[in-house]
């Protein structure tokens, strides 16, 4: 296993900060776990709930309707820590009121059993190629996809109810076996990253995996995405990449 590449371009320079996009990878053990978290720009705080969903994650190996009360409660300690609720502003209530919601791509990969166990709620992606050439990817397998809102988890229990649906709880875990797989290479990315390499790959350019695959450092990342930002084919938001070998 080589981690390639992970790195994560906020949607402006002048405040990185503001980036809510998370991500976090575990290599210890025989398991390898992958999450990348999401944060709604529309909700407060996205970026601290993003967060909290893909260290349980890593932590847990797992998300899931049965889990999601603790992940809610750790949430809100974490805030009793960074909030001072006597003196918040009216801005903080009514944000903290609405409440934050972000997606969740997490990723397990057990080297004794050679597959890949993934969960998935909303847009950010797996993308699963074969020596650079496509073999699956997961929740989403279309550009067209995008054009939809998201599923979102969020720190508000009422609002997941779709996660704990018997009829839609399902497509939110896959499975791959890589044991037909000669030389895997996985892709995990948000949004903006995502609805461009299908719509690229779509159009014809069967090399925009390994385009993606190909990227080694934050700088030539950096470049990349400036350049597509400024032909107007990727939207300006902000952008995460992880690229690894198996």
């Amino acid at each position: 296993m080589e981690l390639l590449f992970c790195g994560s371009i906020p949607k402006n320079d002048c405040r990185p900060y503001e980036n809510e996009d998370y991500y976090n990878i575990s290599t210890a053990g025989q398991n390898v776990r992958i999450a990348v978290s999401d944060g709604a720009t529309v909700s407060y705080d996205s970026r601290n709930w993003a967060k909290s969903l893909a260290d349980y994650f890593i932590q847990k190996g797992i998300i899931s309707n049965k889990n999601m009360n603790k992940l809610i409660k750790s949430y809100y300690s974490d805030c009793s820590s960074r909030f001072d609720f006597k003196n918040l502003t009216l801005f903080q209530r009514r944000g903290l009121r609405f409440g934050s919601y972000a997606t969740i791509l997490g990723v397990e990969y057990n080297s004794n059993l050679n597959l890949m166990q993934l969960v998935g709620v909303g847009d950010s992606i797996a993308v699963l190629l074969d020596n650079y050439v496509f073999v699956d990817s997961f929740p989403y397998s279309l550009a067209s996809d995008y054009r939809k809102d998201p599923k979102l988890l969020s720190v508000k229990k009422r609002h997941n109810y779709f996660f704990s649906h018997s009829k839609e709880y399902g497509r939110f875990y896959k499975l791959w076996e890589l044991s037909s797989i000669c030389q895997p290479i996985l892709l995990c990315m948000t949004d903006a990253l995502g609805e461009w390499a299908f719509k690229s790959y779509e159009n014809g350019n069967a090399n925009v995996w390994m385009e993606l695959a190909g990227i080694t450092d934050i700088i030539d990342f950096e470049r990349f995405v400036d350049k597509k930002r400024a032909d107007g084919i990727m939207k300006i938001d902000d952008t995460t990449l992880i690229c690894m070998r198996f």
